[in-house]
């Protein structure tokens, strides 16, 4: 059976740098694996490029993939660049890309970054 979460991650402190992205992680997953989508909103400047990381928690075998290229170092931190059709994110609009996952146990990151600044 799976379970769906979904969570809107808080915005940057005041004073904070920020993109003007607001990104929604959501989660469906089920004994030893996982589906995740990343929804970015952009409510700043038009993106040009957008490199989005986070950390995987746990030990995790990415799968495949959809609208973006998704990598993982050894120490679980992954990155995902955009494809060549969707590297700019005008103002207004958003994106959605994905995975899917093995992993023993998964939870939503709370450490997202979108260029570098949390989202």
């Amino acid at each position: 059976m799976a379970v769906l979460a979904a969570v809107a991650l808080a915005p940057s402190p005041a004073g904070a740098a920020t993109t003007g992205v607001e990104c929604t992680y959501y989660l469906s997953q089920w004994r030893g694996g996982f589906m995740a989508d990343i929804l970015m909103v952009n409510n700043g400047p038009a993106i040009d490029g957008w490199t989005v990381r986070w950390s995987f928690a746990h030990p995790t075998q990415i799968g495949a993939t959809w609208n973006a290229a998704l990598t993982q170092t050894p120490d679980g931190v992954a990155t995902a660049v955009n494809a060549s059709w969707n590297a700019v994110l005008p103002t207004g609009r958003s994106l959605v890309f994905g995975w899917s996952g093995v992993a023993a146990a998964t939870e939503i990151p709370t450490d997202i970054t979108v260029n570098g600044v949390p989202c």
